[in-house]
């Protein structure tokens, strides 16, 4: 009687937890994630369910030392599963097996993506397939359709190499995580990770009642970026239009572009556009879509972010730096006077300007506006003369040749090319014609268009290296946190006004390069065109780098159209397109 009132009266609270917690057990279920909102609070990302088929891990099979095997009776019923879901037997066993690892009670996906006429057929005749039925699963929802592929990111299993990585130490064996775009850069934030539930079980762990969910815990957070949909649609218009311009004008090799249009100051990204790019819907819900993308030709890859990961010679975009470099080593001075030839000979070699007819002096401000090669291969040849790099120290500071630091993930280094890179690289030394060549942004040089976005932004602001972002702030209901992005470092530059004057004439002057475009503008313009060979047989690449208002700048346009011919041709077009619709000048007409 004493031992009776122990257990049941002084004991008894103690005895009852350990008794409920035998009988139940704890299961972990997918989650949803957190919305993703454009600057103006258009949704981008949501939370949604779709029809999935799963397995109920008691009723096909049973658990012990080794794992899950599935009964005679399972076994039955998954080879009928098998016959109807075209789906080999050891591949949906596979499947439960890696469920029950995960979570050993919890229904196991077999199917996460079957037809319409397979859920039909099974809600009818569920009774000939015991231990499976159509549930529901989350997962993400885009409300604005295809859009956005260059910077969302997909979504996937977290693997054992992922768990080990910093960016996921938060994530659990199973989780649904972000592995790629801002999904991956801010998981820790949008992943609501596993939904708790608990599942009634007997003395021999055998499920003996339905699912019982804990209380939903608190909402997730909300992430704001920098991107305008509006915009963004614009920019992905702009460059298609591009494309088709260089086609038309005998181009039939431009096969891809790009358009960065970002904030000068902050280096807040409005917009990101490449083509060709992939649907987003179809790569996070057709897996056979998503399989096709890794096997696209090299020619057109549509996994391949051209704005972060396109690297290509820059053409006249890169005079400007040189410009600067020029001025900040007292080569120059915004006055000083220099040939502008048809042709500049050195070492045997000739190298000649568009124009070959021309012959006149010039300062900086007409060289820039003008785009005079032949002045700027003079120009290289004095930092060769003087054994400076200042040309490369110069494009470093500036943005180019490593990571912009951009919180998407993946973007591309480029190169900015060096005598002791060529020699380690090629065993060659460098030459003179190499730094002349580097003077118009010819040669070994590779920039990505993100990365000559962040160079115009140091010469349109007065020297502030911007980081690039596309995060904005989080936003928990009525609280916003505000997302800190400082710069990546501040430099002195020299004479600026001199660039910003020959940009502007450029944009307006006569004899501007990209006067045709720009000269009756509503907004005035400062920008330079770009036109970057590609060997021999191939289409010249078409670049236009520029800001506006030209002298109190708000935003950074950079446009590329590669194989698209000259810059005033293809990419000028585009970024002028850009630039109506981000002033919303709806009824100006070029």
């Amino acid at each position: 009687m004493l031992r009776a009132w122990s257990i049941q009266i002084l004991h008894g609270p103690a005895y009852t937890s350990l008794a409920n917690g035998q009988a139940y057990r704890s299961v972990d279920l997918a989650g949803p994630r957190g919305p993703i909102v454009d600057a103006k609070g258009r949704k981008l990302a949501n939370t949604t369910g779709h029809i999935v088929i799963a397995a109920d891990v008691a009723a096909l099979g049973e658990i012990d030392t080794k794992g899950w095997h599935p009964t005679a009776d399972g076994l039955v019923s998954l080879r009928r599963m098998s016959h109807l879901a075209k789906v080999p037997v050891p591949t949906l066993i596979a499947r439960i097996r890696r469920s029950v690892v995960r979570s050993p009670f919890a229904p196991a996906t077999v199917l996460s993506h079957p037809d319409g006429g397979l859920i039909a057929y099974l809600d009818e005749r569920g009774s000939e397939f015991p231990g499976f039925k159509s549930t529901t699963d989350v997962s993400r929802s885009y409300p604005q359709g295809a859009f956005g592929s260059e910077f969302l990111g997909l979504l996937g299993e977290v693997s054992p190499a992922l768990l080990k990585s910093p960016r996921y130490t938060h994530a659990k064996p199973g989780e649904t995580v972000g592995v790629s775009g801002i999904e991956a850069s801010y998981d820790r934030i949008l992943n609501g990770g596993f939904k708790r539930a608990h599942l009634r079980v007997d003395s021999r762990g055998r499920v003996v009642g339905p699912l019982e969910y804990s209380p939903a815990g608190k909402a997730l957070p909300t992430l704001q970026l920098t991107i305008d949909a509006r915009v963004q649609r614009a920019a992905e218009k702009a460059i298609a239009k591009g494309i088709a311009l260089a086609r038309a004008n005998g181009h039939s090799d431009a096969n891809a572009a790009a358009a960065v249009v970002m904030n000068p100051w902050t280096g807040a990204v409005y917009a990101l556009a490449s083509y060709p790019t992939y649907n987003q819907v179809a790569a996070a819900h057709d897996p056979k879509y998503l399989a096709s993308l890794y096997n696209d030709p090299p020619s057109r890859p549509r996994l391949l972010n051209q704005a972060t990961q396109g690297q290509y010679p820059t053409g006249s975009t890169f005079k400007p730096i040189v410009a600067e470099a020029a001025l900040s080593e007292g080569l120059i001075t915004p006055t000083t006077p220099q040939l502008c030839s048809g042709s500049f000979t050195i070492g045997g070699f000739t190298f000649k300007n568009v124009e070959a007819g021309v012959y006149t002096s010039m300062s900086l401000p007409t060289a820039l506006a003008e785009s005079c090669d032949t002045w700027f291969y003079r120009l290289g040849d004095k930092f060769f003369l003087r054994g400076s790099q200042g040309i490369q120290a110069w494009a470093k500071k500036l943005g180019l040749g490593h990571s912009t630091h951009f919180d998407v993930p993946g973007e591309a280094s480029g190169l900015v090319p060096t005598p002791t890179w060529l020699r380690k690289t090629y065993n060659t030394p460098w030459y003179e014609g190499q730094t002349i060549n580097l003077s118009i942004g010819q040669g070994y040089l590779q920039v990505t268009p993100l990365q000559l976005a962040v160079a115009y932004s140091a010469l349109a602001n007065g020297g502030t290296v911007v980081r690039p972002h596309v995060a904005n702030a989080i936003l928990h209901g009525e609280s916003v946190q505000m997302l800190k992005f400082p710069p990546v470092r501040k430099v002195k530059l020299v004479d600026q006004w001199a660039i910003r004057d020959g940009l502007y004439q450029a944009a307006h002057s006569p004899n501007g390069t990209s006067a045709s475009l720009f000269a009756n503008f509503p907004v005035p313009v400062a920008g330079k065109t770009g036109t970057a060979e590609a060997g021999t047989g191939r289409s010249d690449h078409s670049w236009y780098a520029s800001w506006a208002p030209a002298n109190n700048p708000k935003v950074v346009v950079v446009v590329l159209i590669a194989h698209g011919g000259f810059g005033a041709e293809a990419a000028g077009p585009a970024a002028r397109d850009i630039y109506q619709s981000f002033f919303k000048l709806k009824n100006w007409k070029p």
